[in-house]
């Protein structure tokens, strides 16, 4: 009798599921990466850290996009992308300030930045005040993501370069969040 109600349960569980679509799948895959990314940089694998940053920034490139060709476009992956993005990038970069090539108070930086722009968008969406991506906070991307493959390929002092201009643009964008924040007085 137990057997038969975890059964009946589970079928009304699994009727409720509905597939992952191809974009989360990709955005997901991310996070697959990310570790086996890690070991490379900690064993000095760099061809394969290489190509796995390649893979990475190729599945976020192509996730948002076959999601708005497929108008398969969802809150869900509205909100899994960036954060993803973010558990990558923040992952990766502690992997190089293990091995010594970036410092602690740059991943301080990015996640300052990164903390307080969440904190912003999250008030003003709560607000109903809709902010899409910038030009500078994709100009940041590229550059962090640039960084990363730099950096994992061993090519340091030009990984730390674009990782400073990322940070540079990264808080330049962070001002347009400030002013949009200011104008529409979102914290009344």
């Amino acid at each position: 009798m137990s057997i038969q109600l975890q059964n009946s349960k589970s079928d009304g569980i699994l009727k409720n599921l509905q597939p992952v679509s191809f974009a989360n799948l990709l955005t997901i895959s991310r996070l697959v990466i990310t570790p086996f990314l890690i070991y490379t940089i900690l064993h000095d694998y760099y061809t394969i850290s290489g190509i796995l940053v390649a893979v990475a920034v190729l599945s976020d490139w192509l996730d948002g996009i076959i999601a708005r060709k497929t108008n398969d476009v969802t809150k869900h992956g509205e909100l899994l992308d960036p954060a993803v993005d973010k558990i990558f990038t923040i992952s990766v970069l502690v992997a190089f300030v293990e091995k010594h090539l970036i410092s602690t108070f740059i991943i301080f930086l990015i996640i300052l930045r990164e903390m307080i722009i969440t904190w912003f968008r999250s008030v003003m969406v709560n607000r109903g005040v809709v902010v899409p991506a910038s030009f500078y906070g994709k100009l940041k991307t590229t550059l962090q993501l640039i960084a990363i493959f730099l950096l994992s390929i061993n090519v340091v002092e030009a990984g730390i370069v674009f990782l400073w201009l990322s940070i540079i643009v990264a808080y330049y964008s962070g001002i347009d969040y400030l002013k949009i924040f200011i104008k529409k007085k979102v914290w009344e």
